[in-house]
């Protein structure tokens, strides 16, 4: 995660955080943890609802802090993290994420096409070089990216699009007409939703 993951969100008394889990840190945690190959889980799911419980709340918690002491990064961030994957992995949801963290997953593999996307979502990726960033065949890669993700690989990069939008008029106090200069797909999206008003 890097800190721009730390963005909270709030509205009528509801916060969000965002926080970019790493499969490295789950591959070794479940290495270091003994952990035989896990299987896919029945009804694989990648998107989990949950109460948080005290001690993630705690981890992310001492995550937004950072935000404000950016001289602690260095020494702080790693660590937090390590920790807030230990009780990710060896909680209700472990089993699924200790599969998404193998190094021969779905998960693992489109991981390659998502960095890509984050990299360059200002230009327009053919769905080739994705797939070849994945490994896998047009279909396969499209099928499963939607699968991972509940979007189509476009409309996953329009969303970073509108997040950075979303981003220059919270942190900047740009208008929505001067953030979608930089994002004009931003700008219809968001007149197509009704986002703008």
């Amino acid at each position: 995660m890097s800190l721009r993951g730390g963005w909270q969100w709030r509205q009528a008394g509801h916060r969000a955080l965002a926080i970019e889990l790493q499969p490295g840190i789950l591959g070794e945690l479940a290495a270091d943890l003994g952990a035989a190959k896990a299987p896919r889980p029945a009804g694989f799911r990648t998107l989990f609802v949950e109460d948080t419980n005290a001690t993630l709340l705690d981890c992310a918690k001492r995550l937004v802090r950072l935000l404000d002491r950016p001289e602690a990064v260095p020494l702080l961030h790693e660590g937090i993290m390590r920790e807030l994957h230990y009780w990710l992995i060896t909680g209700p949801h472990g089993p699924a994420l200790r599969a998404l963290s193998e190094p021969a997953s779905l998960a693992r593999r489109l991981g390659q096409a998502i960095t890509l996307l984050r990299q360059n979502y200002r230009e327009r990726i053919p769905l080739e070089r994705l797939a070849a960033a994945a490994g896998m065949s047009l279909t396969a890669f499209h099928r499963h990216f939607k699968q991972l993700t509940s979007l189509t690989p476009g409309q996953y990069q329009k969303r970073l699009r509108l997040v950075e939008a979303r981003r220059l008029m919270l942190e900047t106090g740009y208008t929505a007409t001067r953030a979608a200069l930089e994002w004009t797909e931003a700008l219809t999206h968001l007149a197509q939703t009704g986002s703008i008003r």
